[in-house]
């Protein structure tokens, strides 16, 4: 996993597992009024448009990885690791 990235456990709650799965992204940060997300590619118009639903939030700012990194992150944000470990 990239070691670099540190997650907000503010964000934890934000979207629902199921949606970070299906859209595979994870929140990383909030940043005044920008949700930072950890994403395996650009979010389509219909993501966006999701997103703002479910958070309330209009601007996003994305980082890259590939597949087997947000896999690994799911599994550590799902079991609860994530947050655990970026102490």
């Amino acid at each position: 996993m990239a070691s670099s990235l540190t997650f907000n456990p503010q964000v934890q709650k934000l979207i629902p597992v199921d949606v970070m799965e299906r859209l595979r992204i994870i929140p990383l940060d909030l940043k005044e009024d920008k949700l930072c997300l950890v994403a395996r590619r650009p979010l389509s118009d219909q993501a966006l448009v999701e997103l703002k639903a479910i958070t309330g939030i209009e601007d996003y700012e994305l980082q890259l990885v590939g597949d087997d990194v947000i896999s690994a992150y799911l599994y550590c944000f799902i079991d609860g690791t994530l947050f655990t470990s970026a102490a």
